[in-house]
């Protein structure tokens, strides 16, 4: 395979099953030209399930961990207080998890992500290009096209998230020529993934049979949108107007039959995927090569003895004075973080307070993420639990962050966000008559109890700046103390790599820089503020 195209996608994607999914140049000849396979139901419906499986289902070059697999969940996540991987001070994960200086342009991560994501948009692109001209059942291609739009509405979200404007690309790639193009606006990208998702929203169904569960929704296309307009407000792409169709938007979905569940945690183990909280959901199976494939980066790796999950290397670990905030009664604490697990038999058990004798029990140095493990797996990307990516609890603190932003800490934004608490058990109340701002923040440290781990973290950070950098720094600061195991000498966050340096991470991270390779393959790309390995921001 030969990587090509606008900013590293592959050119050409072709579907030719409704598991098998392919990305292929115009060199092979061994290939079914699209021209050539969109020719009924049966194809347009191939095509679409393809363009589901690219969340984790990537063709060469790219690999299975390369976004939703692995590295998404570490770009987004490890940038937060709440999770670390406690490696080596330089290491290519730490890299994105300490702020630190000899982060560029040319991380694999970032590279990988940005591939994939233009990989899934092009395959969602062949379906909204070519199926409103297959002979089909009109609603059933209506509703094709319109999930086609959400995920392609997806794929722009994160990109949009992490790297604000980007080249919009809302045809297939078929070829080798018109691969170059500028990027949009951040306003414009973010006006595009509001306009597929109204358009979504418009043809899709509330819910499914059976046989159809985990496809797109008009109350994922909803919540989606509301997400998109925050964003697109809260990090100065926006205006006020911003605030009131989010608003809109969730108060729609508050209508669809949506709630919360009794159990938090059984959200994330296999047990519970149909949830009427799940709004929507990466769909995982045990069949090798069609499940999630999180849990070798997540499971612990004890010292002795045969780890929960073969090949477990631990890199998603509490970072420490986030763990110790958690109210007494939260369920989330459990729920999100692993403290103990059978082991032949033997019931081990994480405990901070312990001495030097427990790491030999758990291993490595922190609880890990409990979040998407499945220790049943006997094989890589053959996990049941399915990735959350939307469910109700976020359209609910999402509903009050539009409202507080709007009007301030109404009545009715407290009790949103009490709905959420009371849920989890917390027994203290949030105290009354707090400002705009303090509302705001206290929310946000609701959003990062509710959601750590599930890929929200970079985003709520970018969305309420001031606060996140105040957070995070402060917890740089106790890394000699509280942020780390006391039996280990890893390194836990820091930045700079200089411990008499008060930590201050630079605005420039409001935003990852624009890979240095789609900057190779895309001569007109321009780079962030404060990057390097691309055009500097305003260059014609």
């Amino acid at each position: 395979m030969r990587q090509l195209g606008i900013l590293a996608l592959v050119a050409t994607t072709v579907m030719v099953s409704a598991c098998d999914d392919e990305f292929l140049t115009e060199v092979p000849s061994d290939f079914v030209a699209p021209e050539n396979f969109y020719r009924n139901a049966d194809d347009a419906l191939a095509a679409v399930n393809a363009a589901y499986a690219s969340f984790v289902n990537l063709r060469s070059p790219l690999s299975n961990d390369d976004y939703y697999g692995r590295n998404f969940f570490m770009v987004t996540e490890f940038q937060t207080e709440t999770i670390t991987n406690r490696l080596s001070a330089t290491n290519e994960r730490s890299l994105v998890d300490n702020f630190h200086t000899q982060f560029v342009s040319t991380h694999p991560y970032i590279e990988t992500i940005w591939q994939a994501a233009y990989a899934a948009i092009n395959r969602a692109n062949s379906v909204i290009g070519r199926v409103p001209a297959v002979p089909m059942n009109e609603a059933l291609r209506n509703r094709v096209v319109a999930e086609a739009k959400f995920l392609r509405a997806l794929h722009y979200y994160n990109l949009a998230g992490l790297f604000g404007g980007v080249p919009l690309k809302l045809t297939e790639t078929a070829g080798l020529t018109d691969l170059e193009l500028p990027r949009a606006t951040a306003s414009e990208t973010w006006e595009q993934i509001i306009q597929d998702l109204e358009d979504a929203a418009a043809a899709l169904p509330n819910t499914y049979p059976a046989s159809d569960w985990g496809r797109a929704t008009k109350g994922a296309a909803l919540t989606l949108k509301g997400k998109a307009h925050l964003q697109r407000a809260q990090t100065g792409a926006g205006s006020a107007a911003d605030f009131a169709a989010a608003e809109a938007a969730f108060r729609e979905v508050m209508t669809l039959g949506y709630s919360l569940d009794a159990n938090y945690a059984s959200l994330f183990d296999g047990s519970n995927e149909r949830s009427p909280e799940i709004i929507f959901s990466i769909q995982n199976t045990t069949v090798p090569g069609y499940g999630g494939r999180l849990s070798e980066w997540i499971a612990p790796n004890p010292s002795s003895g045969t780890p929960v999950f073969p090949g477990a290397l631990n890199h998603f670990q509490a970072e420490r004075p986030f763990y110790d905030t958690y109210d007494s009664l939260d369920v989330r604490k459990a729920g999100t973080w692993l403290v103990s697990y059978i082991q032949r038999d033997t019931l081990l058990r994480w405990d901070w307070t312990k001495g030097s004798a427990m790491v030999t029990q758990y291993g490595s140095t922190g609880p890990t993420l409990r979040k998407y493990l499945d220790p049943d797996a006997t094989d890589e990307g053959a996990e049941e639990p399915d990735i959350i990516i939307l469910r109700y609890a976020d359209v609910l603190l999402s509903l009050a962050e539009a409202i507080n932003e709007a009007a301030g800490p109404t009545g009715e934004a407290y009790g949103l966000v009490t709905q959420v608490r009371t849920r989890a058990r917390v027994s203290r109340a949030l105290p009354a008559g707090l400002s705009q701002q303090a509302f705001r923040d206290s929310l946000f440290v609701e959003r990062r109890r509710e959601f750590a781990g599930e890929t929200h973290g970079v985003f709520d950070s970018r969305r309420n700046w001031t606060w996140a950098k105040a957070r995070i720094e402060a917890h740089m600061a106790m890394r000699a103390t509280a942020n780390r195991s006391p039996f280990t000498s890893s390194v836990p966050k820091f930045f700079p790599p200089n411990t008499n340096t008060t930590p201050n991470i630079p605005e420039k991270w409001r935003l990852f820089p624009i890979p240095s390779r789609a900057c190779q393959l895309n001569k007109q790309l321009t780079q962030n503020p404060g990057w390097d390995g691309c055009l500097p921001p305003g260059a014609p």
